[in-house]
């Protein structure tokens, strides 16, 4: 069994007091990893993350913490908070982890992930940038293929999926998210799919009874915990009905 920590969209120093209120509430020491899903800082501010640091010193988080940068994680500045991170969060980028935990092995795929349509701003500043979002699907799709696991992780900034978007504007699906990365879980099959990016979504669906969680900080108001392994959508359902 492996316990799970899972949250996103910090946006420090935006959501930074509401960070520390979730840490609080967490039960820190049963935590196996720890993992964030993008935008820990607000638009590149980089001196934020001395604050989280301290946050997690403070409340004591010592499990290994993983990360993926979000798109206010600006590219050029990767390297820095890889430098000012280094020793305390593991930053993947479009790369796979393994990690073991109570005797268990522990795999996890991150990257940015796509857009179906990316933002204006993307589409005038940043050249090829379909053809990158479309390369970064069959890289998590190759990451995925490599796992050899007890436990497998897809971690991602962008929803994966239209269903944990419910609660946007669904003009805007397209921006916050990539539909084609179902059919990667649905071959995969990892254990479990955390994203974040969509503040007003959904927090949990499923796609072929694999959870895809959005722990979107603003959006769930804590850090979301998880067990694995855990039930499929049909197997919750049916130990609901027995009850």
């Amino acid at each position: 069994m492996a316990f799970v920590g899972a949250t996103g969209d910090i946006h420090s120093p935006k959501h930074f007091q509401l960070f520390k209120e979730a840490l609080e509430k967490t039960e820190i020491d049963k935590l196996d990893i720890l993992i964030f899903a993008g935008d820990l800082i607000y638009k590149g501010k980089i001196e934020e993350f001395k604050n989280i640091l301290k946050a997690l010193d403070d409340f004591g988080v010592k499990c290994p913490i993983v990360s993926i940068f979000g798109n206010e994680e600006y590219e050029h500045l990767h390297n820095k908070i890889r430098e000012i991170t280094s020793g305390k969060i593991t930053f993947l980028e479009d790369e796979l982890l393994e990690i073991k935990t109570n005797g268990k092995t522990l795999g996890i795929v991150g990257s940015k992930g796509s857009l179906d349509k990316p933002t204006t701003w993307q589409a005038r500043n940043i050249p090829n940038i379909r053809e990158i979002y479309s390369e970064r699907v069959n890289k998590v799709d190759e990451l995925l293929g490599k796992l050899n696991t007890d436990f497998k992780i897809l971690v991602l900034h962008y929803a994966p999926t239209y269903k944990t978007l419910e609660g946007e504007k669904p003009s805007i699906y397209p921006y916050l998210g990539c539909k084609k990365y179902e059919k990667i879980i649905a071959k995969r099959r990892p254990d479990l799919v955390i994203h974040g990016h969509a503040h007003n979504g959904k927090p949990k669906d499923y796609v072929e009874n694999i959870p895809i969680y959005n722990v979107s900080l603003p959006l769930v108001k804590k850090i979301i915990t998880i067990k694995l392994p855990i039930k499929t959508s049909l197997e919750y359902f049916f130990a609901k009905r027995e009850r």
